[in-house]
């Protein structure tokens, strides 16, 4: 029987940090990883053809870049292991029905110009909004990677300054009111609604206007980047990070119940039967439902802390997306920006768009809001000499009419719609261009295969009583859990889903309770 400092369950991208950062503290770590390889969401595979690699599910690494994990290279991930980013001039462009195109650039600027060509005060209003919303990102940012104050406190904050109160009120809008609010064009709210869409949110939910605030001024401060080699270059690194640091990675080990004595954290016992004391922690970085209902016994938690996880709200949205193997890449119809965007995205107008995501909320699929990506036009290293790796995507709902199990049956003919529907927006993108065309990944397979409960990639909602000190649950935002030396962290938390690092928030929490300086270790 093995016995550690600390365990850390769950080997996807807010594991990994969470374990080198515990490592470089100096502690005896141990990383529990369920499948074969590490990353979770960040991971890279040669799925097809050797030499092509496939992002299976995350793609660019936007939220991790303001991260001092990234912006101070904590780790040395940049210096020491070889991680780099690649920063596309033109992150996304949004072609409509009649193949017109808008485009968002990391250049401010530049967005600016493009908007000018539909409507001059959209132009102008675009850059009034940047200009607001970027020194409160800056200052939301520095919060975004640390324990997170009560609400409470967060709100006394911004009541003191007109700014603040601004900010507060848009906190509890939804992305389309604030859109329709700053701009007149249907291209340019079409355009806004369709990026905040990325962290999984309906343009029309209320209490989900962070995302809008947060997107805009993020991508033109910190840019859109692509990690070279693949989403999983992030992953490798901090393994590599991990190992130096004497911290062990064990995959294929997955985790049956946390060991809980006295109301304390003693170690695991995985599936396999193998027990793994920990002196000092269990820190969980899996989704929280996982967590306590399925690894922890009910008679170790309250009365009535189940029910709370319970009812916890997943996003409305979760992807299916499919692989290609490609002779070159995508050539799109509406040429110009579309042909040089990494993120190229269909969708109707306004009107259409939004019953579309109505038709989500009622289990129907969908191919008419779908996005193409091709990672190779920037990043050669991801495909043998002149040839592409792309990916289709689109937004569809976890629960189908008749149940998510649909999704076996029905995959292969939404693929089908989803590259018929790419076709009519390109030229090329018949069998002859196909080298490999991989299986589908549905909403039900993300949940299978990346412990995405309910398909949701950002593990919980976007909702405001779901996101800072009241992520996961109210009472529960700082990373400690009923059972005493048990821990949360990643997506589930603050500062919440996507590719953030964010689990660095946790570590001044963990160590002020081993007793390390956080600040001596960073």
């Amino acid at each position: 029987m093995a016995e550690l400092d600390v365990v850390v369950v769950g080997a996807g991208s807010n594991g990994l940090v969470a374990a080198a950062y515990l490592a470089k503290a100096g502690l005896n770590v141990c990383l529990l990883e369920k499948q074969e390889s590490v990353g979770g969401g960040a991971i890279t595979k040669e799925i097809g053809s050797p030499g092509f690699k496939h992002d299976l599910a995350s793609l660019a690494h936007l939220f991790i870049q303001p991260n001092p994990l990234i912006k101070n290279d904590e780790l040395g991930l940049l210096s020491k292991y070889g991680l780099k980013y690649i920063f596309p001039e033109v992150p996304t462009a949004v072609i409509f029905p009649d193949d017109k195109t808008l485009s968002i650039y990391q250049d401010v600027d530049a967005t600016c110009a493009k908007l000018e060509q539909f409507s001059r005060k959209d132009a102008e209003a675009y850059h009034r909004f940047h200009e607001w919303a970027s020194p409160l990102l800056e200052m939301m940012a520095a919060a975004m990677y640390s324990p997170p104050p009560p609400l409470s406190t967060l709100v006394s904050m911004l009541e003191g300054s007109e700014d603040g109160r601004e900010l507060l009120r848009c906190l509890t809008m939804s992305p389309l009111d604030i859109a329709s609010e700053w701009f007149d064009s249907e291209e340019a709210r079409v355009l806004i609604v369709r990026f905040c869409a990325e962290a999984a949110v309906a343009p029309y939910e209320q209490g989900t206007g962070f995302i809008l605030f947060a997107m805009v001024p993020m991508v033109h401060n910190y840019g859109f980047p692509l990690p070279e080699g693949g989403s999983g270059a992030l992953s490798e690194a901090l393994a590599a990070c991990i190992r130096d640091l004497g911290g062990t990675i064990r995959t294929s080990s997955p985790v049956k119940r946390i060991k809980v004595e006295e109301g304390k954290a003693k170690g695991i016992i995985l599936e396999s039967g193998e027990e793994i004391l920990a002196k000092k922690a269990v820190v969980s970085a899996v989704h929280v439902k996982h967590l306590f209902l399925q690894l922890v016994e009910p008679e170790d938690l309250p009365s009535g802390f189940p029910a709370k996880v319970s009812r916890i709200k997943p996003s409305n949205l979760s992807f299916f997306m499919q692989h290609f193997e490609l002779k070159e890449a995508p050539k799109f119809k509406a040429g110009g920006d579309a042909d040089r965007a990494f993120f190229v995205e269909f969708s109707p107008y306004l009107d259409d768009l939004l019953k579309l995501y109505e038709d989500h909320r009622h289990g129907l699929t969908t191919n008419k809001v779908m996005a193409c990506g091709c990672t190779t036009i920037f990043d050669p290293t991801r495909a043998p000499a002149g040839r592409h790796t792309g990916a289709t995507g689109c937004h569809n709902p976890y629960y189908l009419e008749g149940g998510p199990e649909r999704w076996d049956e029905i995959k292969e003919e939404v693929a089908d719609s989803i590259l018929e529907k790419l076709r009519e927006h390109t030229t090329n993108m018949g069998n002859e261009n196909i080298i490999w065309r991989g299986r589908p990944i549905t909403p039900l397979d993300y949940e299978r295969n990346f412990g995405y409960v309910e398909g949701d990639y950002m593990h919980i909602a976007h909702y405001m009583h779901q996101l800072f000190s009241n992520r996961p649950i109210m009472g529960w935002g700082n990373f400690k859990t009923p059972i005493e030396r048990l821990y949360m962290c990643g997506a589930s938390t603050h500062p919440s889903g996507g590719v953030t690092g964010g689990s660095r928030a946790a570590m001044p929490v963990i160590m002020e309770d081993l007793g390390i300086d956080f600040q001596k270790v960073i």
